[in-house]
């Protein structure tokens, strides 16, 4: 589940009395601090933050070695100095093989008020991405395991949501080799039935829940497409193509590699989505806005920001509005010829449309994620400098 993110409420404001008056509104400088929270980190490709220990304080999801296959564990977050505690959740799955993934979540899967975590069964994507992938949750605390579903090949991205609005967690999966989204569905039992199987031109990497359409069910936004649920009916998915360019590429590997934000950036009370381009250059960032006959307006944050594998908005200055967090895989970019791996903030002005470029950090980033980490009210970043990355760091928001 995303975190929550701050309503725009400055943007509402500053309609009301007036652009000019939106400086009024502003908050304090950023200002970051570095904390190590882990030296040893290998391959890990699949990394997420959650409160597992529910103490208040964001502990670090990952699997290890993900090039070879590694365990399920997590870091106990902490704010005192030092190296955070490793918990290994499971050296292997229960039937046996490795875990690798693109990507991770958590959810309460069982609604009994903590967080449970996500575990994938593959060899990995540069190993057999056409293995069959098989996904499990483990039950918070004992951890035990409990099967989710199989997917035809390496999983790149996950996302939960309660997409018929049951009350119960689901499931998106987006797959690496087969251009294919499923969704899956808990049922009363705790089992899963797949509710949705749709393959799709160019569906590689990028994906985000959110209410596009405002009917009250989440959506998924994936590449460049927006897949709307139906909610109790029985009328289906139904898919539209949100913007060409991030779905006609071709080449190798890095070809239609994406990250997708929902959210509601412009306080219409729809999410909007946010694209960016993870592996290439020449992409900019973007947002797009949906009108009622389904076409879609792009917005541009940034022209051009090459291997953006890291995009998230939340409001980083606490001035009321929505901030993009976006940053260079310097690992990947080093393979572009790029020599500056800047990680940015982009600054709402509360408009949604102008954008103050702030580097807060040089060095890269991937697949960075931002949590209030010590619950403080603020925004902080998880960062690993690049996917060679051999430490993880949390850039600690001082706004607050």
């Amino acid at each position: 589940m995303k975190s929550k993110r701050i309503p725009t409420t400055a943007f509402r404001i500053a309609t009301v009395l007036g652009l000019s008056a939106y400086s009024a509104l502003s908050a304090k400088p950023l200002d970051f601090s570095s904390v190590t929270a882990a030296d040893d980190v290998q391959w890990w490709w699949a990394v997420t933050v959650a409160d597992v220990t529910n103490d208040g304080i964001q502990d670090i999801v990952y699997i290890n070695n993900n090039a070879q296959g590694g365990h399920l564990g997590y870091r106990i977050g902490q704010t005192t100095p030092g190296l955070w505690e490793k918990v290994i959740v499971a050296e292997t799955p229960p039937t046996g093989g490795e875990f690798a993934s693109g990507d991770l979540e958590t959810g309460d899967f069982d609604g009994d008020g903590d967080i449970d975590l996500i575990g994938v069964k593959h060899t990995g994507e540069w190993d057999d991405a056409k293995e069959t992938a098989e996904i499990f949750w483990y039950e918070n605390p004992s951890w035990t395991p409990r099967p989710i579903g199989d997917c035809l090949g390496a999983v790149k991205d996950l996302s939960t949501g309660d997409f018929n609005n049951d009350g119960l967690l689901d499931l998106a999966v987006l797959n690496f080799n087969n251009s294919q989204l499923r969704v899956y569905q808990q049922n009363q039992d705790k089992s899963f039935s797949i509710v949705y199987d749709t393959k799709q031109r160019g569906l590689h990497e990028g994906m985000d829940v959110g209410d596009i359409d405002g009917d009250g069910y989440p959506d998924i936004a994936a590449n460049g497409y927006a897949f709307f649920s139906p909610g109790k009916s029985r009328k289906g998915w139904s898919v539209e193509l949100i913007d060409e360019r991030w779905v006609n590429q071709d080449g190798d590997w890095s070809q239609n590699a994406t990250k997708n934000v929902c959210v509601d950036i412009d306080g219409d009370g729809l999410d909007e989505v946010f694209i960016s381009h993870s592996e290439r250059s020449g992409y900019p960032i973007a947002w797009y806005d949906r009108n009622e006959k389904g076409s879609w307006t792009i917005n541009t944050v940034l022209n051009e920001l090459s291997s953006c594998h890291t995009l998230q908005v939340y409001d980083m200055d606490l001035d009321g509005d929505l901030d993009v967090v976006a940053g260079i895989n310097k690992d990947r970019a080093w393979n572009l010829k790029l020599r500056e791996f800047p990680v940015l903030v982009m600054l709402n002005d509360g408009s949604g449309k102008k954008w103050e470029k702030n580097v807060i950090t040089e060095g890269g980033i991937y697949n960075g994620r931002v949590a209030d980490f010590e619950g403080d009210g603020d925004f902080d970043l998880f960062r690993l400098n690049g996917h060679e990355a051999k430490s993880i760091e949390v850039l600690v928001n001082q706004v607050k």
